[in-house]
């Protein structure tokens, strides 16, 4: 890959100047480590993480960097296979990642060892046991927005290519109506724990990461739900959320 560049130092004010010779440091030491990590094949996960969370507090949470960093080590076999499903997760948590992103959780939930991807599924049962079915498939919602604020060309990935979802029925629906859209629906899935990625039942979100149908996931949509507008929230609310809108899709 490229080696970092930064703007020429004499387009820079002094303290941006400061700040890029600052990411700069800071990234060169972190590949240098990864480096080694990868040179001498540690499996350890923790090490891994470790690392790539020094690399996104570098960028910021606003930047796919630290992405395309982990893109190009994942294309050269540099990560361990081990370790390349949770680290993925990890830097997709932390930061923002680009349009890469499905192909590359493809191939890493492909590549995972058997006997880590059995041990992942044992957990699942005992810590996800009370959303698991008599069948053995796990419940998850996702939320699903078309023209929010009647914007034309903004709308939620189709379901077949979705990947993010919720153990929290309610969450999916906040998602599909926090942006007062011309439509929203809910859509709840019944999937078997091996296209699980990744979950948390721990958080507010209570997120849970699919392979997605389009790269060979085989969850099945149950049921989906129309909500009527009366329900996505007082009117007082709109001008909050626009601006929220605006800020999150729109820079």
């Amino acid at each position: 890959m490229e080696e970092v560049r930064m703007p020429k130092s004499e387009v820079l004010t002094p303290d941006e100047k400061l700040m890029a010779d600052f990411i700069k440091t800071r990234t060169k030491k972190v590949l240098d480590d990864i480096q080694k990590l990868s040179r001498e094949k540690v499996q350890d996960l923790s090490a891994w993480e470790e690392s790539f969370s020094y690399l996104s507090r570098t960028y910021g949470r606003d930047s796919d960097e630290t992405f395309k960093w982990y893109k190009y080590y994942f294309r050269e076999g540099l990560i361990p296979d081990g370790v390349a499903l949770p680290l993925l997760v990890q830097v997709y948590l932390d930061g923002k990642v680009d349009a890469g992103f499905v192909n590359i959780l493809a191939r890493a939930v492909k590549r995972e060892p058997e006997d880590i991807k059995a041990a992942r599924i044992e957990e699942m049962k005992q810590e996800l046991a009370e959303y698991i079915g008599e069948d053995g498939r796990l419940t998850v919602y996702r939320g699903s927005f078309e023209k929010p604020f009647g914007c034309e060309n903004d709308a939620s990935r189709e379901i077949d290519r979705a990947f993010s979802f919720t153990l929290d029925k309610e969450v999916a629906k906040y998602y599909a109506c926090c942006w007062f859209p011309e439509k929203a629906k809910v859509y709840e899935v019944k999937t078997e724990l091996s296209d699980v990625a990744w979950y948390s039942n721990y958080d507010e979100e209570k997120t849970v990461i699919l392979l997605p149908q389009s790269k060979g996931g085989q969850w099945q949509v149950g049921s989906e739900t129309v909500i009527p507008s009366s329900e996505y929230g007082p009117e007082s609310e709109r001008k909050n959320a626009k601006l929220s809108y605006n800020a999150t899709f729109k820079k």
